[in-house]
């Protein structure tokens, strides 16, 4: 239904029927205004309603320029961030839709702004208004565009190194002595083709900074530096050299674990950055400039400061044997959990049978699994280091202890790997976690085994009498002209496993799982009637036949 403007100003009199032409096709009616209490005013209101409306997208209201960064809920170009319009799919008239906006406009924002009643709302989302401070600065011409932190919020102020690199622009606020920082640097490959260390004043701060209250001049700034260093720190911040006589870059970095702003301050070198075969030379900073702040910490990366146990996890190391299906995406998930060592141990090399289930793609055909896999992790997460050997499981197994290891994943799938294991183990107890699949993962599962508890019992290996289906020999595939077999199955369904092993790690890591278990992952009698005829389920795992998938947990043996 189209938009009726009398029948709306009848319902809402203080909307003004005299159409304003915007950008990309929109109209806009301005809004009237009230006799404003002092310090209160703003220069208009208007209802902004795009192109295609009612079908497509939502009316908004934007205030004047002068509210943005001055009134609290006011967005970049004025836009008023209320809950109003309540869109298309609502099934309500453009009236209505317009109507519901204007009185949310009203109650939300007009009625408790004029009372003082969001005085305090800078507070709730500080970030966003620093966002938009930081935005109208921004230009290709900045030495720096913003930071990335990599530890925890400091204590007490201090003065440290930091690396500003180019093209990215970004500093990162830890000197090349900080383990992370380092492989931060790396990862970001040739965005990161020219560093120069930079010098960072950080202080500590207690509550978040608003648009009242962040310094706003260069002498705010001064005065906010020199009442938390002393002297003889606020000397060295200001006349430290760098390598060729020249002042570096400055950084006042404010923070706490929640919140955080920068500022780059004025001076520092001509900035320089190379561009493909041209090279472009920016003057000095005589000015200020806000800049955004990111944490790229574990605790932040992996969990977003909800999950304690990252912090112990960077200090654990992983033993991984075998980089096939289930140990690349392993490797994947652990270091995105937070561990922060793991040994990944395979001989082989990657083939274009392996594609439709590892983590690997295309580009790294006949490269060697563990080497790639590697690559590619720790590029993608600094927070972990990833080191590949390029063997079998069973020499590592040989030349190495565990004395080091907090957990080993056994993926071989191979008995006597199982077997080297056990024996490592006498040595150097340790949790094990051996994991395997099922064709087709009409079952997958994941035995956890304390560190007195191993692998081989009395009755030697148990990993066929463990699983939930007799498999005829025929599902097991030779591939021709080789001697290798294989099972079929998707990464869809492995994905169950490649989760389960993951998580079942970080169980052990956290908690210590003091039982030996196994957990098993079973498919019901439909899908192993989908996949291959006459299969049945074993006892122990027939509760799964009525269902999609189930999972069971046994204890071992």
């Amino acid at each position: 239904m189209p938009l009726e403007l009398a029948c709306l100003q009848k319902d809402f009199p203080d909307l003004i029927p005299e159409t304003i032409l915007g950008r990309h096709g929109e109209t806009a009616y301005r809004l009237r205004l009230p006799r404003f209490n002092l310090g209160r005013e703003f220069g208009w209101a208007e209802v902004r309603i795009p192109r295609g409306f009612p079908e497509d997208g939502v009316a908004r209201i934007a205030l004047s320029p002068d509210a943005i960064l001055r009134i609290p809920h006011v967005e970049e170009g004025g836009y008023l961030c209320i809950s109003g319009d309540p869109g298309p799919a609502s099934g309500l008239s453009a009236n209505d839709r317009l109507l519901t906006l204007l009185i949310a406009y009203q109650e939300q924002f007009l009625e408790p702004w004029q009372q003082g009643e969001l005085d305090d709302d800078f507070r709730k989302e500080p970030l966003n208004y620093w966002a938009i401070f930081c935005e109208r600065a921004k230009s290709s011409n900045n030495p720096a565009a913003g930071v990335w932190t990599v530890d925890s919020s400091p204590d007490h102020p201090r003065i440290h190194n930091g690396i500003l690199v180019f093209p990215k622009r970004i500093v990162i606020a830890g000197d090349s002595s900080v383990p992370l920082v380092d492989r931060m640097i790396r990862s970001l490959g040739n965005q990161a083709k020219q560093q120069c260390y930079v010098l960072i004043a950080e202080i500590p701060i207690n509550d978040p900074l608003t648009p009242r209250t962040w310094p706003s001049t260069y002498d705010d700034l001064m005065r906010l530096l020199q009442s938390y260093f002393t002297p003889l720190e606020h000397d060295r911040f200001y006349t430290t050299q760098g390598r060729r006589g020249r002042s570096p870059h400055r950084i006042a970095l404010l923070r706490n674990q929640s919140y955080a702003i920068a500022y780059l301050l004025p001076g520092g070198p001509p900035t320089r950055i190379d561009d493909g075969d041209r090279a472009k030379t920016y003057p000095s900073r005589t000015t200020l400039l806000p800049l955004p702040v990111f944490r790229i910490d574990p605790a932040w990366m992996v969990g977003r400061d909800q999950h304690r146990e990252v912090e112990s996890r960077q200090g654990r190391h992983v033993l991984i044997l075998g980089a096939g299906a289930l140990g690349s995406q392993g490797v994947e998930h652990l270091a995105k959990a937070g561990v922060g060592k793991i040994t990944l141990v395979d001989d082989d090399t990657l083939v274009p049978a392996n594609l439709g289930r590892h983590l690997l793609g295309a580009e790294s055909i006949g490269m060697k699994k563990a080497e790639s896999v590697a690559k590619r992790v720790n590029l993608a997460h600094p927070s972990a280091v990833v080191t590949p050997f390029v063997m079998k499981a069973e020499k590592w197994l040989k030349g190495n202890s565990l004395a080091s290891v907090d957990l080993v994943l056994d993926l071989t799938g191979e008995p006597d790997v199982r077997w080297l294991v056990d024996q490592a183990r006498r040595l150097h107890p340790c949790p094990c976690l051996i994991g395997w699949m099922e064709p087709f993962v009409a079952a997958a599962h994941v035995c956890r085994l304390p560190p007195g508890t191993l692998w081989l019992q009395d009755d030697g290996d148990a990993m066929t009498e463990l699983e939930a289906v007799d498999w005829p020999d025929e599902v097991i595939r030779q591939e021709p002209g080789c001697s290798s077999r294989f099972q079929s199955y998707t990464a869809v369904a492995a994905a169950y496993t490649v989760a389960m092993v993951a998580e079942s790690a970080l169980l052990m890591l956290d908690t210590g799982s003091a039982n030996a278990q196994v957990a098993s992952w079973v498919r019901g009698q439909q899908y192993l009637d989908a996949h291959w005829p006459g299969l049945s389920l074993r006892d122990w795992a027939r509760p799964a036949a009525p269902h999609n998938g189930i999972l069971i947990e046994r204890p071992f043996p």
